[in-house]
């Protein structure tokens, strides 16, 4: 097949660095720095004219990245009495935070970690809310940790309702902190920016059933990140029209993003950050490109079957459905029920861990893989979990699937 790079590839590595150069000045500028589960929401926090918002999960995977300096923060956990099997993306952190030292997307070093100003976690994974309760014991920082039961399909009104209450509380946990107005009518954009990106990352996904793939895997854990940094801006739903279009330009055209595509592959999972040239490899060697997985799919989009027998399709947001958005109440609301659904790392969900094999084998056959390899990652106890059940779901159906073991964070494993 025809190939060529990505036109919008400089681009997104510069909205990242850019990002991550905001956050750790923030201080110097005057502004708060918030530092939140990308879980929920963190358009939570614009209400707040003078915030700097980052998302936790992708503060901690930049560290990752970078092997040496991820190995330092593993260690330095290990040598105050940490085990190797906790959350690779908690020890990532408190690794920062114990050496008070960071790293930029483009590997510049700096000399503070990125102490936030206020916290948020929410109880996606058994550790989740612990990563950040030791995080803000040792950093003597304000929290909010929001307690998660269940999600689709499970997302109930009674679930709606018990998630907007503690979004509302959290808001006025942070009006008393800071005290100082928190603005609606901020907020309230930003909502409405998130759920739009959202929805246009969804119609990106759909674009890479096409045969040839217009985009692997590696290269959308790049193209994620304004969606997971930046929901709230306008910027980065304009940015993610312009990547709609790019993929559905190559589309058209018939652009593959591995020219020698020959085995279509589905994974389940946070990838091995220190390790990602096993993309490369497989491409490379055999002519695989993984094509998407519920992790790189679901993370900023949300998703839902169309009945209990259909297909994955996009969620409709609440703007589709007209659900009212015009105070803190009706938007917290409407934004609680939008990201209910399968979206960022909700199917992994303890709760939801029996419907996360459903949702596998529709990705594999939606996106017509040809075999799975399905990351069992020891660095994150929830999404280890059901991923069993998962590879014997997509096998049964007589396509190929292993599971290999790996970390998200750990260069060792």
């Amino acid at each position: 097949y025809k190939t060529e790079p990505m036109k919008l590839w400089n681009k997104v590595k510069e909205f990242k660095n850019n990002h991550f150069t905001e956050y750790h000045n923030a201080h110097k500028n005057g502004k708060l720095r918030f530092l939140g589960s990308t879980a929920l929401s963190i358009s939570q926090y614009t209400g707040f004219e003078n915030s700097v918002i980052m998302g936790s999960e992708p503060f901690a995977a930049n560290i990752a990245f970078f092997k040496d300096f991820g190995m330092k923060a593993m260690e330095i956990c290990e040598k105050k009495g940490m085990t190797r099997e906790l959350c690779g993306y908690s020890k990532c952190v408190w690794g920062a935070e114990f050496m008070n030292e960071n790293i930029l997307p483009d590997g510049t070093k700096l000399e503070e970690w990125g102490k936030p100003d206020f916290a948020s976690a929410f109880s996606l994974a058994p550790c989740h809310c612990k990563w950040f309760q030791i995080l803000c014991e040792n950093a003597d920082a304000p929290m909010y940790l929001y307690d998660l039961p269940k999600a689709y399909p499970y997302n109930d009104e009674n679930l709606v309702n018990y998630m907007t209450g503690q979004m509302l509380a959290h808001i006025s946990a942070m009006e008393e902190t800071f005290d100082q107005p928190y603005i609606d009518e901020l907020f309230i954009e930003a909502a409405k920016n998130e759920i739009k990106a959202y929805d246009m990352w969804t119609q990106i996904m759909l674009l890479n059933q096409n045969i040839p793939a217009p985009m692997d895997e590696k290269t959308m854990f790049s193209f994620i990140v304004p969606n997971l940094t930046r929901p709230y801006d306008p910027a980065t739903y304009e940015f993610m029209k312009e990547l709609r279009d790019e993929v559905q330009d190559r589309v058209d055209r018939g652009i593959a993003a591995v020219a020698n595509e020959q085995f279509r592959i589905i994974t389940d999972a946070i990838p091995p950050w220190p390790a990602l040239e096993l993309y490369r490899y497989l491409e490379n060697e055999y002519g695989g490109v993984v094509v998407g997985s519920p992790y790189v799919i679901c993370l900023c989009g949300c998703w839902k079957f169309e009945n209990d027998e259909g297909d994955l399709i996009p969620c409709p947001t609440p703007m589709d459905l007209g659900m009212p958005m015009t105070t803190r109440e009706e938007t917290a609301r409407a934004l609680c029920w939008y990201r209910s659904h399968f979206s960022t790392e909700t199917p992994y969900n303890i709760a939801c861990g029996e419907v996360l094999h459903e949702l596998t084998l529709k990705i594999a056959k939606q996106w017509k893989a040809d075999g799975g390899m399905l990351h069992q990652n020891i660095g994150c106890t929830m999404q280890a979990l059901g991923s069993l059940e998962s590879r014997n779901a997509v096998a049964e159906a007589g396509i190929p699937c292993i599971n290999y073991e790996g970390n998200d964070a750990d260069v060792r494993d």
